[in-house]
């Protein structure tokens, strides 16, 4: 008896440990396991059994690679690969049980065949569509090795969050022939943008909607004399009313185009730097503008009320250096900005000036770095004396001179040098 209960246990054990105890989970779980498969594996589990014939079907994340190159080496068998990857995303989309796509993942080989690369845009045009629009993919990632345009309805997805692209994608508009007499409008509304740079000589109507999560930006902004139909005060109205609607952002940068436009402005008497916003959050600030228009530069950083770093870069090369120091000081200066970078620092007087100006205002400044040209017209020595002996608001502030381009192991070197110099000079 205790022998035949010993072989049925162990019979037991065998069956059990032979069970599909995976099948036996709820779907979700399964797709859920299945998510974390590239696309073409998870396909393939369907014919596992009856029980897995459909579940790829209900999946939410499709990682796809299609792995076609060699278009040289094997033409015929190339484009019977290629087909076979088109007709294997066609049928992805049809047969899908679950419109909802968390996550669309595309990585496209090299292409040799150029002759297709239209054809090829077409099915992609065709997938992304699919996903996004039919889809309403939250996250895309395309990584395509050959130049693709992204279809422009992508943009009308209401529900991505992430777009992440890689290779030769373009994001473009095509030129579209227009009348001058019509005016251009740009309109931004991207609730969950976070980062934008925009370079825009074009459009004469200029909107910011819902940029609340906007955190980064680099803004160059162009007014055309002669071209646009609106006048310079108009123009540097909707400039100011776009940077109101940043108020938010760490990070800013801003051309000497966008500064050229505010000046324009002012000097018409339109009180456009008045109208701009407090950046609260704002704590790395860009700074590029010509020689002409550096004594504007307080008038910016009254804005700046909680920077911490401040990058200056000489936009053209000083022939009309245009400093004046400004009555009053701006509060970051007092109470926060501890970084000063100037960029293409040339060494002339009212240069200098300015710079003695920061260093003598910057309360809590720890570091100021000054980049200067190869062909500085003030030996650097001479700089860094005439600096070492202006009076400093605060006696942590670090000078570090260095010229262009140099790396860092020789900037150091250079910079131990020149502080020997400077004190053999005293």
């Amino acid at each position: 008896m205790e022998e035949t209960a010993s072989g049925d246990n162990c019979q037991n054990l065998c069956e059990k440990a032979n069970e599909d105890v995976i099948s036996e989970l709820h779907d979700d779980i399964l797709c859920y396991m299945l998510s974390f498969l590239p696309t073409k594996r998870a396909v393939a589990t369907s014919i596992l059994s009856t029980r897995w014939r459909n579940l790829w079907k209900s999946v939410t994340i499709l990682d796809i690679y299609d792995g076609i190159s060699g278009y040289y080496k094997n033409p015929s068998t190339y484009k019977e690969r290629k087909m076979n990857f088109v007709n294997f995303m066609d049928r992805l989309f049809i047969h899908r049980n679950n419109p909802s796509i968390l996550k669309f993942r595309l990585s496209l080989a090299q292409s040799y065949d150029f002759t297709c690369v239209n054809a090829w845009m077409s099915h992609l045009s065709r997938w992304i569509s699919s996903s996004a629009i039919m889809g309403n993919v939250e996250e895309l990632i395309f990584l395509i090795n050959f130049q693709v345009r992204l279809p422009e309805n992508l943009y009308c997805c209401q529900k991505l969050v992430t777009l992440k692209l890689h290779g030769h994608i373009r994001i473009r508009l095509n030129f579209v022939p227009y009348d001058h007499s019509y005016r251009k409008k740009l309109t931004i509304d991207t609730q969950n943008l976070e980062f934008l740079k925009l370079v825009d000589f074009a459009s004469e109507e200029l909107s910011m909607q819902r940029a609340d999560s906007l955190l980064q930006a680099d803004l160059c902004f162009g007014y055309q004399t002669g071209v646009f139909n609106v006048g310079i005060e108009e123009y540097a109205n909707m400039v100011v009313q776009f940077y109101r609607q940043i108020p938010g952002v760490k990070t800013l940068s801003l051309s000497n185009c966008n500064i050229r436009n505010l000046i324009g402005a002012a000097v018409s008497k339109f009180p456009c730097f008045g109208n701009l916003p407090t950046f609260r959050n704002l704590i790395h600030l860009e700074v590029r503008v010509c020689d002409a228009y550096v004594w504007i530069l307080p008038e910016i950083l009254q804005c700046t009320s909680n920077l911490e770093v401040f990058v200056f870069i000489l936009d053209e090369n000083a022939y009309d250096w245009n400093w004046r120091a400004p009555h009053s000081v701006p509060q970051c200066l007092s109470s926060c900005l501890q970084v000063i970078e100037f960029n293409d620092f040339e060494g002339v007087s009212g240069e200098t000036e300015m710079v003695e100006y920061f260093l003598r205002n910057a309360l809590v400044l720890k570091k100021m770095t000054i980049t200067y040209l190869t062909d500085l017209k003030t030996s650097e020595v001479d700089v860094l004396k005439r600096l070492s002996t202006c009076p400093k608001g605060s006696d942590a502030c670090h000078i570090v001179i260095i010229p262009e381009h140099e790396t860092t192991e020789v900037a150091n070197r250079r910079r131990a040098c020149s502080r020997r110099l400077a004190t053999e000079t005293y």
